[in-house]
Order: C-alpha cells, then sequence, then structure tokens
C-alpha cells in the first residue's frame, strides 16, 4: 500500500523554500527580515503539518474483526486477536521509526470513583459501618473490598455471578493492584520499547491490568507511507459497559475516517443499525468505510459471498446512499502479508492458507476486494489531508513561495538599474503599503469586536441547550429520570421481604446503568449535533465579518500590484481568501459524563424513605396483629417498597444531574466555544498579516547591493537567474497540490 500524501509533498516543497529563503538572506543579509518572515512561516506551517493527524476509528461489534483488521494493514500481529471485551480503552498506533508503547493509566479519583460506584448500596454489614468511600491505596480498604467480595458472591447479590460488570470491576481492580506494584509511574505514563515493549500486549489484554488504563499509543513503522496518520482500535460498539460506548464516541468526535467492521457469520443487526443512527446524527456517515470480514470456511461458494456483500449494501442504502462496502478475509491478508515478510506461520495459520488456496475463486474475489479497499482507503486519506491542507498551511505556504519569487524577479531587475531608479521604485511601493497596513492595524480591533458579540450569542445558546426545564439536552436528561420506570420482571425480586437490601442493590445499578445508556446513546448524541450546529453558526458568521475586510484588503493589494506594473515589473495581485477553519487539534470536544458517586449517606436515606425503615415495619406488624391489615403478600410488599426506593434515587440522581449539568455547561462555554472563537479569530488575523508580509517587498537589501562592485553585482544577478527557475516550478508544484485537493 504506497500512496504519494499531500503532508509529505508538502513538507518537501516547504524544505525547498527554506532554502531558498536562507539563501536570499545570505545575499542580501540587509534584507534578513524579510527572509526571517518567510522562514518563520515556513516553520509555522511544518510544526502544524506534523502535528496534524487524519484519525481512523476501526469500529464494530465485539469479536467483529477489528484488531484483525488494523493487524491486516499493518502486516503483524500487533494487536490480540480475539480479545473482545478484554479491548478496555482505545489503542491508537500512528507511524514511527521505532516501535514503542506509550501506556496512560487512570488517576487515583478516577479508579476510587469507578469503584465506589459499583459498591452504591451493596448490602455488605462491612460496608454500612463506613463513613467515608474506600480508597484502593488503602491496605485496609483493599482487605474490606477482598471480604465484600466474598461476602457478596456467598449471597448470591450479583445477577449474573462471577460473570457481572460490577463484580469483574472490583475483582480485577483488587487482582492489578498487586500486579502493578512497581510499574506504575507517578505521572501515570509508563514507556515501553526494545526487549520491554513486548510486557504492552500483557497489560491490555489481562483484565486486571487493562481496567487501570486509560489510553494506549503504540508506535511502529508501517509497511506503507502514512505520515500524519493514527488507527485507532476501539471498543465494541455493543458492549454493555456504557462506558466503553461513551469512549468510542469521544473518540469519533476527533476522527476524520472510521472503518466499519462486520463479520460475515453474524451480518448487521439491531445493535449496528442503533448505532448507525447515532453516527448519522453525529454527521459521521458520509466517513464510513464498511469492512465484511469475510470467513471463508463458512461459505459455500463465491455467490454466496457477493449476495452478502449486496445484502449488506442494501441494508447500508437508508443510512448512506452509496455505501463503500467491501468484502475479504483479513485474516487471510494478515498471514499472507507476515509470510510475506519472512515470518514463519505456525501449522494451523499455514493449512488455512492452503485450504483457502484451494478454492480459487473465493481467494481471488477476496484479493480482488482487499485491493479495491487499499486503493479506496488511500484515495480517502489524500481526500481528507488535501482538504486540510487547502486554504490553511497550503495557501500560506504558496504565499511565501510567491512572495519569494517576485522579490527575486523584482531584485534582479533592479540589480541592473542604478540607485535613483532603486529609490524611486521604493518611494512609490511604500505610497501603496500605507493603505494595506491600516487596513491591517484596523484588523484586530474589528475582529475583537466582533470575538465578544459572538462569544456572547455562543454562551446564550448553549444556556438555552442545557436549560433543565425547556432544554433539548437539559430538559431532555431530566425528563429521562422523572419517566423512568426499570422492568420489574427482570431485576431479580426474591420471595422473601428479608432480601430487600439485594434487590435494591440491582435496582440501584440499574438505573445508574440505564442512565448511563442514556448519556451516552442520547444527550452525548444530542450535544454532538449541536456542537457541529454551533460550529458551522461560527463559520458562516465570521465569514460575514471577515467578508469587508477581506475586500478592503484585496483592494489596497490590487493597488500596490498594478503600481508595482507601472514601474515596469509584469505583476499581477494573489486572490486573497480566508483561512479555513478546522477545529483546532488541541481543543476536543468535551462530552457528559456524569459521576455518580452515591456516597454512604445514601444507602440510609433510601432505607428510610422506601418504607423498609425499622419504625414502619414494626407499625406494619402491629397493624396485623390486632387486625387492623391483613398480611401483605412478600413480592407485592416488596414492590411496593422498592417503588419508594426508586423514587428517592430518582430524587438523588436529579441533585446529582443538576449540579453535573451546570459543570457541564460551563466548561463546555469556557472550555470549548470561547477558546474556539479566540482560536479561530487568531488564525484568521496571523493568516493574513503573514501573506501581507509574505507580499510586501523589501528593498533595502537591494539598495546595499548597489553599493557593491559592478562584479559583486553580476554574480548576485546571475545566482538570482539560478534560483528564479527552483521558485516558480516550487510555485507551479504548490498550485497542483491545490487543484488535486478540489
Amino acid at each position: 500500500m504506497t500512496q504519494g500524501q499531500p503532508q509529505e509533498a508538502l513538507i518537501q516543497e516547504t524544505a525547498r523554500l527554506q532554502d531558498l529563503a536562507q539563501e536570499w538572506t545570505r545575499l542580501f543579509p540587509q534584507a534578513a527580515s524579510q527572509g526571517e518572515h518567510w522562514l518563520k512561516v515556513l516553520s509555522q506551517v511544518q510544526a502544524h503539518v506534523s502535528e496534524d493527524i487524519c484519525r481512523l476509528a476501526v469500529v464494530g461489534a465485539v469479536k467483529s474483526g477489528k484488531s484483525t483488521a488494523i493487524n491486516a494493514l499493518l502486516g503483524q500481529d500487533l494487536l490480540k486477536r480475539g480479545a473482545g471485551i478484554l479491548t478496555a480503552m482505545i489503542t491508537r498506533i500512528q507511524p514511527g521509526p521505532q516501535p514503542r508503547a506509550v501506556l496512560r493509566f487512570k488517576d487515583w479519583p478516577q479508579i476510587n470513583g469507578e469503584i465506589n460506584r459499583a459498591l452504591g448500596l451493596l448490602p455488605v454489614p462491612g460496608l454500612r459501618e463506613r463513613s467515608a468511600p474506600l480508597d484502593l491505596r488503602q491496605a485496609a480498604d483493599r482487605e474490606l473490598l477482598l471480604l465484600v467480595l466474598g461476602e457478596a458472591q456467598k449471597e448470591e447479590i450479583w445477577s449474573a455471578g462471577t460473570l457481572d460488570p460490577n463484580y469483574l470491576l472490583l475483582k480485577s481492580y483488587l487482582e492489578g493492584y498487586e500486579l502493578l506494584q512497581g510499574f506504575r509511574p507517578q505521572d501515570n505514563v509508563w514507556s515501553l520499547s526494545g526487549p520491554e515493549l513486548t510486557r504492552h500486549r500483557e497489560m491490555v489484554t489481562r483484565e486486571a491490568t487493562a481496567v487501570y488504563l486509560q489510553d494506549v499509543l503504540l508506535t511502529i513503522p508501517f509497511p506503507w507511507t502514512a505520515t500524519g496518520v493514527e488507527l485507532g482500535d476501539c471498543q465494541g460498539s455493543d458492549s454493555p459497559i456504557p462506558q466503553h460506548l461513551a469512549q468510542v464516541l469521544v473518540y469519533l468526535v476527533k476522527c476524520d475516517l472510521a472503518l466499519y467492521v462486520v463479520s460475515s457469520r453474524v451480518g448487521l443487526r439491531q445493535a449496528d443499525f442503533q448505532f448507525l443512527g447515532e453516527l448519522t446524527r453525529m454527521g459521521l456517515m458520509s466517513h464510513l468505510l464498511f469492512l465484511l470480514n469475510l470467513d471463508l470456511g463458512e461459505h459455500e461458494s463465491v455467490a454466496e459471498v457477493q449476495r452478502l456483500r449486496d445484502r449488506m449494501v442494501q441494508e447500508l442504502a437508508p443510512w448512506q446512499p452509496e455505501p463503500r462496502v467491501y468484502a475479504f478475509s483479513m485474516l487471510k491478508l494478515l498471514l499472507e502479508r507476515r509470510r510475506r515478510r519472512g515470518e514463519n506461520l505456525d501449522q494451523r495459520e499455514a493449512g488455512l492458507l492452503q485450504v483457502w488456496a484451494m478454492d480459487t475463486g473465493a481467494a481471488s474475489f477476496s484479493d480482488q476486494e482487499a485491493a479495491r479497499f487499499q486503493q479506496d482507503l488511500q484515495a480517502a486519506i489524500q481526500a481528507v489531508q488535501g482538504r486540510r491542507l487547502e486554504g490553511g498551511s497550503l495557501s500560506q505556504v504558496q504565499m511565501v513561495a510567491r512572495g519569494i519569487r517576485e522579490q527575486l524577479e523584482l531584485t534582479q531587475g533592479l540589480l541592473s538599474q542604478d540607485l535613483e531608479a532603486l529609490q524611486k521604485v521604493e518611494s512609490h511601493l511604500q505610497a501603496r503599503r500605507q493603505p494595506l497596513e491600516s487596513t491591517l492595524s484596523s484588523l484586530d480591533q474589528t475582529l475583537d469586536g466582533a470575538g465578544l458579540h459572538l462569544k456572547k450569542a455562543l454562551k446564550d445558546r448553549v444556556n438555552s441547550v442545557m436549560d433543565r426545564r425547556g432544554g433539548k439536552v437539559g430538559a431532555a436528561l431530566t425528563g429521562f429520570i422523572r419517566d423512568y420506570e426499570p422492568n420489574w420482571d427482570r431485576l431479580l425480586l426474591p420471595e422473601a421481604p428479608a432480601t430487600f437490601r439485594p434487590a435494591l442493590y440491582q435496582l440501584f445499578q440499574e438505573c445508574v446503568k440505564e442512565l448511563s445508556h442514556y448519556v451516552t446513546a442520547e444527550a452525548n448524541v444530542s450535544l454532538v449535533e449541536f456542537i457541529r450546529e454551533q460550529e458551522d453558526w461560527l463559520r458562516r458568521e465570521l465569514t460575514r465579518v471577515e467578508t469587508p475586510l477581506l475586500l478592503s484588503l484585496q483592494d489596497a493589494l490590487t493597488l500596490y500590484y498594478r503600481q508595482i506594473e507601472e514601474l515596469g515589473f509584469p505583476s499581477t495581485p494573489p486572490a486573497l481568501e480566508m483561512a479555513a477553519n478546522p477545529r483546532p487539534s488541541g481543543l476536543d470536544v468535551p462530552l457528559l459524563n456524569l459521576q455518580l458517586d452515591p456516597g454512604w449517606w445514601l444507602d440510609a436515606e433510601v432505607w428510610v424513605r422506601s418504607g423498609a425503615g425499622v419504625l414502619e415495619r414494626y407499625w406494619e406488624a402491629l397493624k396485623r396483629k390486632i387486625g387492623l391489615s391483613a398480611e401483605m403478600e412478600p413480592r407485592r410488599q416488596l414492590l411496593r417498597d422498592l417503588g419508594r426506593a426508586l423514587k428517592a434515587i430518582k430524587e438523588w440522581l436529579q441533585e446529582q444531574v443538576k449540579v453535573q449539568l451546570i459543570d457541564y455547561e460551563e466548561r463546555l462555554k469556557f472550555q470549548y466555544f470561547l477558546p474556539l472563537v479566540d482560536q479561530w479569530l487568531q488564525q484568521q488575523e496571523t493568516a493574513l498579516a503573514n501573506t501581507m508580509r509574505s507580499l510586501l517587498t523589501d528593498l533595502e537589501g537591494v539598495a546595499g547591493a548597489m553599493h557593491l562592485e559592478e562584479a559583486e553585482r553580476s554574480s548576485r544577478r546571475r545566482r538570482l537567474e539560478e534560483l528564479l527557475p527552483q521558485a516558480r516550478q516550487i510555485e507551479t508544484h504548490l498550485e497542483e497540490m491545490r487543484q488535486d485537493s478540489k
């Protein structure tokens, strides 16, 4: 898989321009400031391009083949295949000269928060005696947690036994604590390279250690040119743990493309269609490429495989008019690439390739589809990178290239004239610079005023959408809590009233789980819709504000170039354009993440409010004794008590959500939208100022050269003649890049 990537091409042309700018500075040291400006702009572009990453998320259901797809693209068994639910974090892979892994751990407040949420209302006596949350770093708390796990398992409190997510979480944290002693660094970041790199796989595939990880970044040499590309191995979109889907959505918001993997044995399911609906609302459907992962041993013929692909195209049509679907065996592609690298396949792997090779039709179809996918993926990456560069970095480099070429042409012509002619040219050009400089000086004030207006409007819009009474997100979230009714039949409701506390624990955990799922699948999707709408609105408003400024600058620049032409130097003014407004790389979209810490007072509060307290129990027993009421059927009594408990839980959840919505609202305004306004305005101002400085001719160095001996002046003219073809060639290449990106 080879690519001529726009980023690499721009980096190469930028390096050539740097050589020209340095040569100019050496030839005309009196005009070094002009060369320094060109070098400064080119250096800024280089830094931006090197940090600009095209992210490809690999998504799909658990065990659909996501890790195998990435391994196939990389041609090696980097990620563990078939890890399934063990994939508890996003694993990111970027190209680099040497293999390296950077593991980022969760911080202790996050770890302890997850532990205490899983313990919320757990009916174990040792917990009710505490007045503070557990801290896993304390030996006494680890001993208590071990005791709690034993007691809860003995009482069969967890509905799914040892497969219950809360049980697995607590057990993994407890086991992993001892395993990580001596390995967890103070700054929560652990870098592995060389022989230690193999430890990465142990960490991410063992539940007890993976649960501590927040993020994994692998850097390895790619078998294909992949400058500025990142692959993201995401959790299964059908994971039963809401936090997993939340992590996937957070990563997808930052992504440019997504590879959606579907197993040919299962096909698209209801969970896939639900996920596709969420992606559609987030505006991501046009970024998707669908991979039908063929299990060649499960299908009878090529015709059957083609029918599977065609059916998938039809099923996706309502979501994407012309879905890009590719059907091939990712395992076959991986094994063949490993063999071509010189690896020795084990007996089973070699046997699989032999079996598949016997069905030449299916094998050939898979190879053709894999090749088509790789070609289209290459084109998609190039298109993304080209769009990002056009109007931004590419435009800046083009203006530098034009400025250098024009400076070389003008200087070459003036060196053949006398000092008086040079001074005349400088006088006329200086008069034409003044309108440009005047317009630029007013640019800052105009943009500052516009920024204040835009920030106020965005604050009002955020307040409106998050309002708990009528806001699209705030009111919907509080309404979900108000109207929530659990599936009572699905909860384990024991027959005896004495088992109220285990049932209460299940009820509380079910409420928290359903609320977390709603926040991820509904509230956050609505927030992404809202944020994208505001970004589009902001771009339109910036265009409205900046268009008059741009026209004024264009008029002044046209007069400046007309003056150059009147002085006998043919020239055409460039067409100014506003810089593109992509989301800044260092500014991540914040999504809502509820931290529902029950606290140790909630257990007693719910117990009393539910009617299961001592006084009510005593009063009910007394009424039955004196004949004022009949014996209540145990299940009915349990349902009554749990119904009252649910009301108390809902009131607690409403208070929790109220506080956290206020906090999120402030973060969305002050950590995202307001910095976004500042950065976009600064981008426009800097881009226009850089353009003017790149184009405005500096004749000071030429004036200094007029005092040189004729032989030295002739030498410099000849050198300019040698440099001009290079400058023109670079301009031509840059313009071709712009046309290719359209």
